[in-house]
């Protein structure tokens, strides 16, 4: 099953501590959070793939509704009974 989830800062979000500081990303494949308090650092799709898996088991997914708008799940549908 394929689902959305909201794009931004995924690429940005440090995804050990949440923090969002300008320059965390060094290149366009490094990741270095720039929080004082965490320092991690990693590949930068990777901890893009941490965030985006962090919202899907948060409930934050979007998932297509056939033929209309994408629409919020409702946090208590798991996903193999969403629409």
């Amino acid at each position: 099953t394929l689902h959305k989830v909201p794009a931004p800062n995924t690429s940005r979000r440090c995804s050990a501590c949440g923090f969002i500081t300008p320059g965390s990303r060094e290149d366009q494949a490094t990741f270095v959070c720039k929080n004082p308090d965490c320092g991690w650092s990693g590949n930068a799709d990777h901890n893009a793939a941490r965030n985006i898996l962090h919202l899907y088991r948060m409930g934050h997914a979007l998932i297509p509704a056939a033929g209309r708008a994408v629409v919020r799940r409702d946090k208590r549908v798991k996903p193999a009974t969403a629409r």
